[in-house]
């Protein structure tokens, strides 16, 4: 229990930083003193539900209950209509993986300019950090991640960046156009259909 409470104090925590929100600012907004924010965060100090609570919406976000088998459904959910500026840490383990990831794409184009290949690397990056993968999935990202930063500063950076793009594409489509898991009916009749 105390991991979970960890964890979504930690959630909170890095979305008011992402977001810009001082701790002071945060009080103000919450009602709550910055030193008692403080305490919460640094793990000093448990919050309570009503103070946890303030904390969120303070931070525009709203804390719901939802049946535990639904929870992967609704965390895709919520990063799928996520936009950049939410700042939605939807339990994702490996946020920071995407982050970094991000970070070189930034620095390849500070030393290289910008490239169609490090666009599409950019953009494939954000698809992937919206969906839910699987280890293998995530352990081809990680290892291209490794390559690219491996080989950043390299002279045959342009190849290898050309490789990862395709190899991110390939992943991409692979999770894009998976068949199903069972077949889905064209339409469906409800018990009060039986007439129609």
């Amino acid at each position: 229990m105390a991991y979970q409470r960890e964890s979504l104090v930690a959630q909170a925590r890095e979305i008011r930083e992402a977001s810009g929100v001082s701790q002071r600012a945060l009080s103000e907004r919450a009602g709550l003193t910055q030193s008692h924010i403080s305490q919460i965060e640094s793990g000093k100090m448990e919050p309570g539900l009503s103070s946890f609570i303030d904390m969120t919406r303070a931070l525009d976000l709203e804390l719901v209950l939802v049946p535990k088998k639904l929870v992967p459904a609704i965390l895709n959910l919520v990063k799928a209509q996520a936009t950049p500026s939410m700042h939605i840490h939807a339990g994702q383990p490996n946020d920071k993986r995407f982050a970094r990831a991000e970070r070189l794409v930034k620095q390849l184009r500070q030393i290289y300019g910008s490239s169609a290949d490090l666009d599409r690397i950019d953009d494939l990056l954000r698809f992937l950090r919206r969906v839910n993968l699987s280890d293998q999935e995530m352990q081809l990202v990680r290892e291209l991640i490794d390559r690219l930063d491996h080989h950043q500063a390299s002279a045959q950076a342009a190849p290898i960046v050309r490789e990862i793009a395709q190899n991110l594409q390939r992943l991409r489509n692979s999770i894009a156009h998976a068949a199903p898991s069972e077949p889905r009916p064209a339409y469906s009749l409800d018990d009060g259909d039986a007439d129609a």
